[in-house]
């Protein structure tokens, strides 16, 4: 007797290894499995398949033709219940011994073979569905990082953009027929700086100098147009870490006619009149 019980609860063990029981079947298994050795050591071997199967099982979609076979013989699974609980409900036939009302009939649990079966199809829909989530997510992390690609290539092209720009403009300004030139040589605190400006009769100029000494902290370059002794400020020069810096700007109308560009170390911010060493000096 306890072998055909240990079969009947048994073919729920792969269903409740794949949470595919509902509450009453589960809770008749468990109760089993409390008092059943065998029965929980084979539990135990199908949650390690249920396990390896949800790690490899691929998503698979059950077909109309097995998903009608299931339900139809679920129907018939519980139309057999229904009539066997009818008849346990009927009286007992009179004249029966005291002998015979003694007897205690052992109640087999019903099979649930079918019934279990019939989640199967809920099972497969849910790796579909945790498939299709998957393939949503690698979907949205490919568009992120092409967003991402198309956004460095786009930052990319604006910053070769604005090189290309600049040095066309440079060449302009450097060809223009009435461009011209005026050098700059370091002085005693810079002697390997030099630089050069170019402007044209506009007033258009660019100033490009090379080894400037870093600046200290607080501190910043500055050019000077100087005219009659008296110099007027111009802009802040930012060098990089090699000392390099170009500059581009307007030259004030009246230092066209001749002037001595200079450069001194100021404050940041500028300052109205020069306060610091010169570093750059053009020639009178």
């Amino acid at each position: 007797m306890t072998s055909e019980l240990c079969e009947d609860y048994k073919e729920l063990l792969a269903a409740n290894a794949l949470t595919a029981l509902d509450a009453a079947d589960a809770s008749a298994l468990d109760t089993h499995l409390r008092s059943c050795v065998d029965c929980r050591s084979e539990e135990g071997d199908w949650e390690e398949i249920a396990a390896y199967l949800a790690l490899d099982a691929a998503p698979l979609e059950p077909s109309p033709q097995l998903r009608e076979r299931i339900l139809s013989s679920v129907r018939a699974d519980h139309s057999n219940v229904k009539l066997s609980n009818t008849r346990a409900d009927l009286p007992a036939k009179p004249g029966a011994g005291a002998r015979d009302s003694k007897v205690l009939a052992f109640e087999k649990p019903p099979r649930y073979v079918w019934a279990s079966l019939g989640s199967f199809g809920a099972i497969a829909a849910t790796f579909l569905l945790a498939a299709l989530i998957i393939s949503l997510l690698v979907v949205w992390q490919q568009n992120r990082a092409m967003q991402n690609e198309l956004a460095r290539v786009a930052t990319e092209t604006q910053e070769v953009k604005t090189q290309l720009d600049h040095e066309r403009a440079v060449v302009q300004l450097l060809t223009s027929p009435d461009a011209q030139l005026a050098k700059l040589a370091g002085t005693n605190v810079a002697p390997g700086a030099h630089a050069m400006l170019a402007y044209d009769k506009n007033g258009r100029a660019m100033l490009m100098a090379k080894g400037l000494p870093a600046a200290p902290a607080g501190k910043a370059y500055q050019l000077w147009y100087i005219m009659g002794g008296k110099p007027m400020p111009g802009k802040m020069l930012t060098t990089d870490s090699a000392g390099n810096a170009v500059l581009e700007g307007q030259i004030p109308t009246a230092a066209l006619a001749g002037a001595i560009f200079a450069v001194t170390l100021e404050p940041e911010g500028g300052m109205p009149a020069p306060t610091g060493e010169i570093y750059l000096r053009s020639a009178a």
